[in-house]
């Protein structure tokens, strides 16, 4: 089942019209789901909690109408909220999945996979985590994975030349977004405006994974859309965040990512992470939630699935966003600049990607992990 979906974004005060092609093997729709009812909840409506509320949904959508409804939940006292979003994660199979499910995480960003074609199959799968993903990224000659004996050439932008090959074989394989890696290595700054100006010409959005101040300026001037990481080597530059928010550059920090490298690595400092992030929230810039969850073989970059995101949340709350604004940047702002404007909120018409919790959120972004229930595309996930 193709699904096409088209959002507007805007780079460098321009609009760029950016299609995110989904292909589903799974019928989700086909099946029938039956009508449920949560009633007397307390909602998070975006801005915020409605008390007294009744969210009825059905084949895994939300709908208008609880009439008829054949599951009926009384929810008094608890709170319901849209499945997050994770905006920088590493997947490798299911299990990576459910484990973000059971964490009240309902579409994940892979930011990286060589099997492409694995995440494609369960995309859709019925009662898990959806997953989007940018295949493999972009890579510079010279670098730790490219040097290793075989890596496949197609895959290294050496020169600018390369660039319009590279995102033709991402796109031919499926990819949603264009990831480019951007380290002590290269690319040139040549290469990588030429890797954006192809993405962009074929509507598609540019991630740069930049963990220095000199990559993040080389990103920001190449007009990347996204910028996942912080700088670890000192905080950025008031100058560079201001060009940031001119070109409306969005940044996925993952703070839980860079506190864990640092406290492994005595040459970094994690204090310039969180200044970084301190800068851009009082810029104005986007900031989004992303761990990079993964399994790394040495187990030294390591990050966990879905718990790892409530501690982002909270991480994104000490660098200065409010639990209102970390929760959206995990929800509706995620979905809405990302294209999936079919998930995010919870109002008709929208995935049943739902989250019951506990307590109340608003209050203290930590009672994310309140979590009584999570249905992913309406179907109950399996807590235990």
């Amino acid at each position: 089942m193709w699904q096409v979906e088209t959002h507007d974004i805007h780079q460098n005060n321009e609009a760029l019209h950016v299609t995110l092609v989904t292909c589903s093997p799974f019928p989700t729709m086909a099946a029938h789901h039956p009508k449920v009812a949560i009633c007397n909840v307390t909602v998070f409506d975006g801005q915020q909690m409605r008390k007294g509320t009744t969210v009825a949904f059905e084949n895994g959508l939300i709908v208008s109408d609880a009439t008829d409804a054949e599951t009926i939940i009384d929810a008094e006292d608890a709170f319901l909220v849209p499945g997050m979003i994770d905006c920088h994660a590493h997947v490798h199979g299911a299990e990576d999945l459910a484990l973000m499910a059971r964490h009240g995480v309902t579409t994940c960003l892979d930011m990286g996979t060589k099997d492409l074609k694995v995440l494609q199959d369960l995309r859709g799968g019925v009662g898990n985590c959806d997953v989007r993903s940018a295949g493999i990224p972009a890579m510079p000659a010279g670098s730790r994975h490219t040097s290793k004996p075989g890596f496949p050439r197609r895959l290294i932008v050496a020169e600018p030349a390369d660039a319009k090959g590279f995102v033709a074989d991402r796109i031919s394989e499926g990819a949603d977004y264009i990831k480019v890696m951007l380290e002590a290595e290269g690319p040139s700054q040549a290469s990588v405006d030429a890797v954006v100006a192809e993405a962009h010409a074929q509507g598609r959005i540019v991630i740069a994974h930049a963990t220095t101040s000199g990559t993040v300026e080389k990103a920001v001037t190449a007009g990347v859309d996204v910028i996942t990481h912080v700088p670890q080597d000192k905080p950025l530059m008031e100058e560079t965040v201001a060009k940031m928010k001119v070109a409306r550059t969005v940044a996925v920090p993952t703070l839980v990512k860079m506190m864990a490298t640092a406290a492994k690595d005595t040459t970094i400092d994690y204090a310039h992470s969180k200044a970084s992030a301190v800068t851009m929230k009082h810029a104005g810039v986007l900031l989004l939630a992303g761990t990079d969850a993964n399994k790394h073989a040495s187990g030294i970059g390591e990050i966990s699935y879905g718990d790892s995101m409530c501690r982002e949340l909270e991480l994104l709350v000490e660098a200065g966003l409010s639990p209102l604004e970390a929760i959206r940047s995990a929800t509706d702002l995620a979905a809405s600049y990302f294209g999936l404007q079919d998930r995010g909120a919870i109002e008709p018409r929208r995935r049943a990607d739902l989250v019951l919790l506990s307590k109340n959120p608003l209050e203290d972004v930590s009672n994310m992990r309140s979590i009584q229930r999570v249905w992913c595309s309406g179907v109950a996930v399996e807590l235990s």
